[in-house]
């Protein structure tokens, strides 16, 4: 199929924002006397041969040449060659499925979206592509611009060009997070890149030339990971919570820098054990960083609303932020990666103690209760409650409270009323009521009874 189109402007990259092609870590760049003029690519490790971006709207392609590629004498708007990149979407580097032109050649001068449907030549880059899917125009779509090396004495030149990026994908049916390689280079045809006529980026075959591997907006992918943290700048590890806190949370993503010159964001999701969710926005905390943080509040609440841009603690929980890592560097894809935390909560413990197995009647008999916060938050208005054991009667005023490990006899005496102090008698109950209880803190109440 062929189909032409035009399209609405939009801002070219800044030199910023253009990311460099690698291959083995290293930025690709070309010998730089192994072709001609303008289809002569050129470069070095400082000053790389060929550069990718992606702003959503358009996919943008970069090559440093030795000479302008600008027509002349009535060429056209290019002089009559070919520049482009293969790209390799199926995994396999001996082989390209996809090849993005720049035609100069051809009388109506065009951007041209090319499938490589019959693999003629293994390893290749000179095999031709049989089908033309889409010609997008070249005015409008393309620039010449001075680059700022001088590699063969005379001034280089970028040839910028860029291709529709949704019918890019309506057609390849790759996904942002898809992965793929690609190899630059300039020909004498319009249908493949070849080194006889013109040139190729830094390798004369498909499995040497291919870059790394990158996504179609055009990062290399890495593993991301996400994590709760103490603050907005990322730093520090919180693995609990104290409900009215806000929590933090950072993903550290490397292939989600799309733009290199902006602050990019992803999302994750937070979900607590008792039903409360949310999604969170988070931002990156600078340009070009690949690290996103972003906040939310948790609140005490008996109901919880699901989406609504805070957590509703409604009991002890655990709260969990998932990151899907779209792409790793492993090339799998859609991971999802978890972090965890623990709100904060008293947990009280009562320990019940007499001070004798056995007793005969009329003798007294002393009751010790321990009580304990192993819990990581403070307890308040916590009410002790015990019953008077049958056949056996209180004795009045024998109320105590001490620290741990205090004997009877040295703790601090009570009032059976219901006054100020800590404990009183009600029936057949006795009752102490302690204000708070800070996490590993414990104590001590007494009281006795008599055996009838």
């Amino acid at each position: 199929m062929f189909i032409a189109g035009s399209f609405p402007a939009f801002a070219w990259p800044t030199d910023l924002q253009w990311l460099p092609i690698y291959r083995g870590g290293v930025t690709l760049h070309d010998s730089l006397t192994d072709s001609n003029g303008s289809r002569n690519i050129v470069g070095d490790s400082a000053n790389p041969s060929g550069y990718i971006f992606n702003d959503g709207s358009y996919f943008y392609f970069r090559l440093r040449l030795d000479e302008s590629p600008a027509g002349s004498g009535g060429q056209g708007l290019l002089q009559s060659f070919g520049w482009g990149m293969v790209l390799d979407t199926d995994l396999n580097a001996a082989t390209y499925e996809w090849l993005i032109m720049v035609d100069g050649i051809a009388k109506n001068e065009a951007i041209l979206l090319e499938q490589n449907t019959i693999q003629g030549t293994i390893n290749d880059p000179s095999d031709k592509a049989e089908v033309t899917v889409y010609s997008a125009p070249l005015a409008g779509n393309y620039r010449i611009l001075a680059a700022n090396t001088s590699f063969n004495g005379s001034p280089d030149y970028y040839l910028d060009w860029r291709f529709p990026y949704d019918i890019f994908k309506f057609y390849t049916q790759l996904s942002d997070s898809s992965p793929l390689r690609i190899f630059g280079g300039s020909s004498s045809n319009a249908q493949s890149l070849s080194a006889s006529g013109g040139d190729l980026l830094g390798a004369s075959d498909l499995i040497s030339g291919f870059s790394d591997y990158i996504t179609p907006l055009g990062p290399r992918p890495t593993t991301g990971t996400v994590q709760f943290v103490e603050n907005l700048a990322g730093t520090g590890e919180v693995t609990t919570f104290n409900i009215g806190d806000t929590l933090y949370v950072k993903v550290t993503d490397a292939d989600q820098n799309y733009d290199s010159t902006g602050l990019n964001t992803v999302q994750i999701s937070l979900t607590s054990l008792h039903g409360d969710y949310a999604t969170l926005t988070l931002t990156e905390t600078g340009t070009n960083t690949g690290v996103f943080t972003g906040s939310i509040a948790t609140v005490a609440s008996t109901t919880v609303i699901p989406n609504d841009n805070l957590l509703q603690i409604t009991a002890a929980t655990t709260i969990t932020a998932t990151y899907l890592d779209a792409i790793d560097a492993e090339l799998q894809r859609n991971q999802a990666r978890t972090d965890s935390v623990n709100n904060n909560a008293p947990m009280l413990t009562l320990q019940k103690n007499v001070d004798k197995s056995s007793a005969p009647p009329g003798s007294e008999i002393i009751y010790s209760i321990l009580y304990r916060n192993t819990g990581t938050a403070t307890a308040n208005t916590i009410l002790i409650a015990d019953s008077i054991p049958l056949y056996t009667s209180y004795v009045a005023g024998s109320l105590r409270q001490a620290p741990s490990g205090t004997a009877y006899a040295d703790a601090t005496p009570l009032t059976d009323a219901a006054d100020a102090d800590a404990g009183h008698v009600n029936g057949g109950m006795v009752l102490f009521n302690i204000p708070t209880l800070a996490p590993g803190a414990e104590g001590l109440v007494f009281f006795k009874v008599i055996v009838q």
